[in-house]
């Protein structure tokens, strides 16, 4: 089976979160189990600045948007399993960051990625792939399946039909990728595909993420939970009728772990490496992270809540801010490791400075740091507003780190509540959205710290398995069934 798969982000050449990652582990899963899997994605100036071995394929392509022809240079990367094809063109992709600066997105933002999904279909055509299946995510994917229904200008498909199957993947249903409708005159496509039933219409305006939606072959979103949340008004972002309609062709397949990178067995950013069999590393994992981030290294037995995050409403951080007074109170240290909303980055400032010995905060995104805490944490919090999938609770369970988590999307597929007993479970669960359920939560993880029955529960965490190799046989009985 051959597969093209189609992302703005792939690490580890440009990243910004999770796609990345998803976008670097499941297209090797995949190739491991042994189908044929190329990858396409823009050439950023983060490739550039990474010195990765890239070859110029000397292939050049015309890419008609609106009235104006574009072309785009074809660039390769082939030293993996997986070969990634880059389009370049240094006037949309040569930019400090990929979407947006700090204070706004990138104005042209449409303009952008309709430039490369036209380009990454040409280049399907150009080289004759004979893709089985196009798998496209998110909204900066969104106009694929119209692109290889209906070609990338006036004349249709270079060679005509071709016959794949379009698989589109919503990531994060909140970020949907909505610009004017006069907009659309970009994407050279028929004016039926800017239709509210079945095109990518939505209030007058063009909507990437629900053109993806209304017109792949199969549409997959990262749980299983969450495929079900965003059929509902309350999650489904203003799309929950046209998720209803689709939900013969809507399937939730969990993200998996690269355990390669995620296992303190082997993780070269640990000052002690540990498994479930000997714990005793992750007691010295705790204090060099303590004394990473400048807090007070005298009390081992006090224990450490975590967090790596955006600081973002939406990751929990309207509840945080109510409840971290009281949280405090409970003697934990807690450190933080995100960047978001600039309001969250003064309160977390705030913090630090109340609580000068325990309290630490890192703005930005340090991948080291991020496994430092995952070993050295002894609780992490994910106290989201809704949840895709998440990855951050997966890590923490190999990591003998116990989350505590708001019972949404991928968190309820992947953390079961501690029961009374102790017997059951890998984490601590609150199933309301408010500052009260969250404080009670902590506390019954603070509570039962430190007690014989903590180090089995540790265990049981760490026995779980989420790899990547699950997931992808969930995706190839998918594609087999579109085919």
């Amino acid at each position: 089976m051959k597969v093209i798969y189609i992302s703005s982000e792939v690490n580890p050449f440009a990243s910004t979160g999770g796609l990345a990652d998803v976008s670097a582990a499941l297209p090797m899963a995949l190739s491991m189990a042994g189908l044929s899997v190329t990858r396409i994605m823009p050439l950023y100036r983060q490739v550039w600045e990474g010195s990765f071995n890239l070859q110029d394929t000397g292939l050049h392509l015309d890419i008609p948007v609106g009235f104006r022809t574009h072309r785009a240079d074809v660039w390769i990367h082939e030293d993996s399993e997986v070969p990634t094809y880059f389009i370049r063109r240094d006037e949309y992709f040569d930019r400090r960051e990929l979407y947006s600066l700090p204070e706004r997105d990138y104005d042209d933002n449409f303009e952008r990625f309709t430039f490369f999904q036209k380009a990454a279909v040409a280049l399907i055509d150009a080289l004759d792939f004979g893709a089985d299946i196009v798998h496209s995510n998110d909204w900066q994917g969104g106009l694929i399946p119209a692109f290889l229904r209906e070609g990338t200008s006036s004349l249709g498909r270079t060679g005509g039909e071709k016959g794949e199957k379009s698989v589109f993947t919503i990531h994060n249903l909140a970020y949907q990728g909505i610009f004017p409708g006069t907009d659309f005159a970009y994407t050279n496509l028929p004016f039926a595909c800017f239709s509210m039933e079945e095109g990518m219409e939505f209030y007058g305006n063009v909507n990437c993420m629900k053109g993806g939606i209304a017109m792949a072959d199969l549409v997959t979103t990262v749980s299983p939970r969450y495929a079900e949340e965003i059929q509902t008004p309350e999650f489904g972002c203003g799309l929950d009728g046209v998720l209803s309609k689709v939900s013969s062709r809507l399937k939730g397949i969990l993200n998996g772990v690269d355990y390669s990178l995620w296992d303190p067995r082997i993780d070269p950013n640990l000052v002690k490496r540990y498994s479930s069999k000997d714990l005793s590393g992750k007691k010295k994992c705790k204090k060099d992270l303590l004394k990473v981030m400048g807090l007070a290294t005298d009390d081992l037995k006090r224990p450490v809540v975590g967090m790596v995050t955006r600081m973002v409403d939406q990751k929990g951080f309207d509840l945080l801010s109510k409840a971290m007074p009281e949280l405090m109170n409970t003697g934990i240290n807690f450190i933080l490791l995100g960047s978001g909303q600039v309001e969250y980055h003064e309160i977390a400032r705030k913090w630090a400075g109340t609580w000068p010995r325990r309290f630490a905060v890192k703005i930005g995104y340090d991948d080291e740091l991020a496994h430092k805490i995952e070993a050295g944490a002894d609780i992490f919090l994910m106290p989201s507003k809704f949840e895709p999938c998440g990855l951050n609770q997966l890590y923490s369970l190999r990591y003998g780190t116990l989350p505590v988590v708001h019972a949404v999307g991928g968190l309820v597929d992947t953390i079961a509540d501690i029961s009374v007993d102790g017997n059951q479970g890998n984490g601590f669960v609150f199933t309301e959205y408010t500052p009260a359920a969250l404080i009670e939560s902590v506390n019954r993880a603070i509570k039962l710290y430190g007690t014989s029955e903590w180090e089995k529960i540790q265990k049981r965490a760490m026995s779980s398995d989420y790899s990547w190799q699950n997931s992808a046989s969930e995706y190839i009985s998918a594609y087999e069934s579109l085919l």
